[in-house]
């Protein structure tokens, strides 16, 4: 990849995007030497700059996504998204019967039954807004109030998990986030599921630390209703529950597990059953029609671990061979026998290079592939300066599209090394805490991605839980030097 001819826009996207590089190095400095400010600080100057921070960082995360807002309806990278996008603008709120039986209309859907209620909610919210520009300013409030109030619920959880001065350095780490700032314009499964990992992480944390049986079961029963119902828009919202349940037999709390349990059974079965109900009152999706189109979960696993892919992602030709099927059944035998072939041609040695690959494409991109992803913008700034996909390389801008990805990798090479200092930490040092329940939530979620499509975009719905871990990373470690050095604390 390189830059066409060195004229002002691209020697201006060269200087913007080292001024990039300067402020996230500048600004991974000032939240080093703010951990150690912070030591120094009463109680009362703490809550103060608390508040305060609270107040910055959530009004930023809110407002700074309209700065990036998207332009639609098309772009070179057409992706679910602006499928979606475009699907619902073309419904107005009508059944999806009214979309044409193709690839990316009703057989979108069809195939992918994961957005089949996502997209019944998208359609029925947003029919009031029937112009593209209406739409979408409404999609990004949606998507920018969503992720503000997941991102200061971060800062709720590591504030009940360990202290004022923790959330005070969390909120600052979260700050310098940029993904929390595009992704917050995008209004998609990643960005609505934000909330349900969040909260229904907090909500099970007060449960666990409730006194009262009473409430207790208030909050386990806002857990559930929080977990169930982002689990039926993104499956990854269900793995804070499982490290919950881990953490009550591993540290034997059995009457807790017996107050969680029936809790979570029922509401399971309950949303379960009323997001069905949702999904079967739409006539397009017909139970005859999701047998003949579904792509069963197996073949995320399968496109991933298949010869031809060659970093795990998406495929078309996988996709093309799991489409060839006319039924579930047919599909998920079909599929199956597929996989089982392509793990005996791999072999171990194959299957360990694809793993590789899998973990660089979904933790060696340091933006979460945010300008990608979001490409292209409306604003002629971001555009000209620094969007770029090499689906449309003649425009944006390559030089700054680089430089900005540059300047996010410095920061997430600082953050994910700590994080997994704390997961480490977390499961083996401190597994009678919560922590124990954060960082297995974390390894869990990359423990899926091994076997997943791999997509570092898969990170952004747990992004606040990485930031929490990197917080008290960063924090352990000075500590750790500190007393490996013989200063006291």
């Amino acid at each position: 990849m390189e830059t066409p001819v060195w004229n002002e826009k691209y020697i201006t996207a060269f200087i913007l995007g080292n001024i990039c590089m300067f402020i996230a190095a500048a600004y991974m400095v000032f939240v080093y030497r703010s951990v150690k400010k912070i030591d120094t600080l009463t109680e009362s100057k703490i809550q103060h700059y608390y508040k305060m921070s609270m107040w910055i960082l959530g009004l930023a995360v809110l407002l700074v996504p309209f700065f990036f807002i998207i332009h639609v309806p098309d772009t070179a990278h057409d992706w679910d998204f602006f499928v979606i996008f475009r699907d619902t603008m073309q419904l107005g709120g009508r059944s999806f019967t009214h979309l044409p039986m193709t690839e990316d209309e009703l057989l979108y859907f069809l195939r992918y039954p994961n957005n089949q209620f996502f997209g019944i909610v998208y359609n029925t919210l947003f029919a009031p807004f029937t112009t593209n520009l209406s739409r979408i300013i409404a999609t990004t409030v949606v998507a920018a109030i969503l992720t503000s109030l997941s991102v200061l619920g971060g800062s709720l959880i590591i504030k009940k998990i360990s202290n004022l001065k923790m959330a005070l350095i969390y909120n600052l780490v979260a700050f310098g986030f940029i993904p929390f700032y595009l992704y917050g314009a995008q209004l998609y499964t990643d960005t609505a599921t934000l909330p349900f990992v969040i909260f229904g992480l907090l909500f099970m944390i007060y449960a666990l630390q409730s006194e009262k049986t009473s409430k207790m079961i208030i909050w386990w029963i806002a857990a559930c209703l929080v977990v169930f119902f982002g689990y039926s828009i993104k499956p990854t919202v269900f793995i804070p529950m499982i490290a919950v349940f881990c953490f009550l037999i591993l540290n034997r709390k059995w009457k807790k597990l017996l107050i969680m349990l029936p809790i979570a059974a029922l509401l399971f079965v309950g949303v379960h059953q009323g997001v069905k109900a949702v999904i079967a009152n739409e006539p397009a999706f017909s139970e005859q029609a999701n047998d003949r189109y579904n792509l069963p979960m197996i073949h995320w696993v399968t496109m991933s671990f298949d010869p031809i892919n060659k970093y795990g992602g998406f495929n078309p030709d996988v996709l093309a061979y799991s489409q060839s099927f006319t039924d579930v059944a047919s599909k998920k035998e079909g599929i199956k026998h597929r996989f089982i072939e392509n793990l005996k041609e791999m072999g171990v040695p194959g299957v360990l290079v694809q793993l590789w690959r899998k973990i660089m494409y979904t933790w060696f991109n340091g933006d979460l592939s945010n300008f990608f992803y979001t490409y292209r913008h409306s604003n002629p700034f971001i555009f000209r300066y620094f969007d770029w996909t090499s689906f449309a390389p003649e425009e944006g801008n390559i030089t700054g599209w680089l430089l900005i990805k540059a300047a996010q990798t410095l920061y997430w090479l600082a953050i994910v090394p700590l994080m997994w200092y704390e997961i480490f930490l977390g499961i083996f040092k401190k597994h009678k805490t919560e922590w124990f329940i954060v960082g297995l939530s974390m390894a869990g979620l990359t423990g899926f991605l091994l076997l997943w499509e791999a997509n570092s975009r898969y990170l952004y719905n747990f992004a606040p839980i990485m930031l929490i871990l990197a917080t008290m990373g960063l924090v352990d470690f000075i500590q750790r030097s500190r007393r490996k050095n013989g200063i006291s604390e």
